[in-house]
């Protein structure tokens, strides 16, 4: 991933706690995690509007 760009999001404190411990798991980084269910929910919308 070359070309990324930053932004800034807003969580309420306990689900920021909960995907930490998520990230920690999967032995990943906070952004790493989310940058993953982006995508995942990216391409679930993506094929699910092509049907």
């Amino acid at each position: 991933m070359s070309d990324v760009s930053k932004t800034t999001i807003n969580l309420p404190i306990e689900l920021k706690k909960e995907l930490k411990i998520m990230a920690i798991r999967e032995d990943t980084s906070l952004s790493g995690l989310i940058l993953k269910m982006i995508n995942e929910g990216y391409e679930a919308r993506k094929n699910n509007s092509v049907e």
